[in-house]
């Protein structure tokens, strides 16, 4: 798989996972997978993806705007490690995050990634890929040695 379709795949993962959450059925071990999984998704477009977009004049701008989402949505993460699931304000939070997830993706699926499409080739693509394939299963190793 490319890139932008490992990204897509954790963009409805994480979508599921919030889906999960919301209400009185929500717990701390899907919170849990979820922070894993924004945290290391946003980690590797920040270290693989994005720094690849900057070089273009194209995609420079928002490349450098989701770094600014990524840091609203960890913000929230935090916000919410503090507070029980099944509680109103992590609730309202939750409300907050798939907003601004849903936003963010947004703008990724229809402006940012169909841009880099076009300004990468193919084999840049897939080495991306192959890149962040390899990035997710070292932290998801790493954060299980930490729990």
């Amino acid at each position: 798989m490319n890139a932008f379709e490992i990204l897509m795949k954790d963009h409805r993962e994480a979508s599921s996972m919030m889906e999960q959450l919301q209400g009185s059925g929500a717990d701390r071990q899907t919170f849990l997978k979820l922070k894993e999984a924004l945290t290391i998704h946003a980690e590797a477009e920040e270290t693989i993806v994005y720094p690849a977009l900057e070089e273009f004049e194209e995609t420079e701008d928002q490349a450098d705007h989701s770094y600014d989402e990524h840091a609203e949505v960890k913000s929230m993460l935090a916000q919410m490690g503090e507070l029980e699931p099944t509680s109103e304000e992590f609730q309202t939070l939750l409300t907050e995050l798939k907003t601004s997830v849903e936003h963010h993706v947004q703008e990724e699926e229809t402006e940012l990634f169909p841009k880099g499409e076009k300004l990468l080739d193919e084999s840049e693509l897939q080495a991306m890929g192959q890149e962040i394939m390899e990035f997710k299963q070292e932290g998801m190793s790493d954060s299980s040695a930490a729990i």
